[in-house]
């Protein structure tokens, strides 16, 4: 579980009332595997956040389960929300076929102070700052990339980059090297480009929307990506 660094204790009090977030919160919707929603923090205020599916429940022959890292979407498809119902149509292992499957997402989300959190690996004692940024509307953002170290114009391939990852390196037999860079619409992402494909480096660049759509030099190169979303999630 992923959350941002900065962090307040929660109380007993706090704890005991999360009991879920259908029936508190509102504008509750699923986008691109983002669970959103905007909830009471109890002190007369509203915050929206996010909680990143996709990280959190995996298709098991069918069926939606609570796994971490689990990547769901890559088995199932036509996913709706009903509540706090997931609703899924998900392959099954032994033949080429949909399973119409639901998952109740009460079980380890609730609202915690305005924030939507995950208890999935372990009880909830500390919730997140809020942040300044917005959750997207849209949450996919492209990376235009190119082995020129003076242009973006041509670029050698593009990345979409919708989802948090500690690192991406593009793995095609080949150690690929890239010298400029664009993104855009990013509606809030950090993207971090490293020299090394593990991403243990120090930072080559950095992307946000504050820059986005400006061509960026990587001195002396980039080979990998980390991905990270900076509004309110929990991924």
């Amino acid at each position: 579980m992923h959350r941002p660094s900065i962090v307040f204790a929660l109380t007993g009090a706090a704890l005991a009332a999360a009991q879920g977030f259908s029936s508190e919160c509102t504008d509750i919707s699923l986008n691109d595997y983002w669970l959103v929603a905007t909830c009471p923090t109890g002190s007369g205020e509203e915050i929206t956040s996010s909680v990143f599916l996709a990280h959190k429940i995996s298709n098991n022959n069918g069926n939606l389960e609570w796994t971490e890292d689990g990547e769901y979407g890559q088995s199932c498809e036509d996913c709706t929300l009903d509540g706090a119902s997931l609703n899924c149509g998900c392959i099954i292992n032994s033949r080429p076929s949909l399973q119409d499957t639901t998952l109740n997402l009460e079980e380890h989300i609730a609202n915690y102070e305005g924030h939507l959190l995950s208890n999935q690996t372990g009880a909830i004692t500390t919730i997140p700052a809020n942040s300044d940024i917005p959750v997207p509307s849209d949450f996919a953002v492209q990376l235009r990339v190119s082995t020129l170290n003076n242009t973006c114009e041509n670029s050698g391939g593009t990345l979409s980059l919708n989802n948090p990852t500690d690192c991406f390196y593009l793995n095609i037999g080949v150690d690929i090297i890239w010298l400029a860079g664009i993104s855009s619409t990013n509606e809030g992402w950090e993207i971090v480009a490293f020299e090394d494909q593990e991403c243990t480096g120090d930072p080559v660049y950095t992307f946000t929307e504050e820059n986005d759509d400006e061509c960026a030099f990587f001195v002396p190169g980039a080979r990998a990506f980390s991905v990270t979303p900076l509004w309110n999630a929990d991924y």
